[in-house]
């Protein structure tokens, strides 16, 4: 009887042990998905400001010998800006991923079920 507890001892530890490692897997998932959905919500928007704006503003894509003053002078604010808001988007990030550390991640699928107030 020993050895049969043993044994089930050591099944419930593996059981443990697996239903672990897949909270942990569901948690780094979740974790990617955000990052991506996060990053892309100050890095788009700084691509296509750059693509709009520019070749007009800042000279995007011509050689420093052929940008008018102001279009140094943007170039500048514009980098400054740009990396500002790189820099405070990803502490942001980082913030929301120490956040995300908190929590445990089970992985239910795809589904949403809607329900009234009192729960029903």
């Amino acid at each position: 009887m020993d050895q049969l507890d043993r044994l089930a001892d050591l099944r419930k530890q593996q059981l443990n042990d697996s239903k672990i490692n897949k909270n942990k897997k569901n948690k780094d998932r979740f974790k990617s998905i955000c990052k991506k959905k996060f990053q892309t919500c100050f890095i788009f928007p700084i691509a296509e400001f750059e693509e709009e704006f520019g070749k007009e503003l800042w000279g995007m894509g011509l050689e420093d010998n052929e940008l008018t003053n102001e279009q140094k002078l943007n170039k500048v604010k514009w980098s400054q800006l740009r990396k500002n808001v790189l820099d405070k988007g990803n502490a942001q990030l980082r913030a929301f991923l120490n956040e995300i550390e908190l929590y445990q991640i089970s992985y239910v699928g795809y589904r949403c079920e809607f329900c009234g107030i009192d729960g029903k």
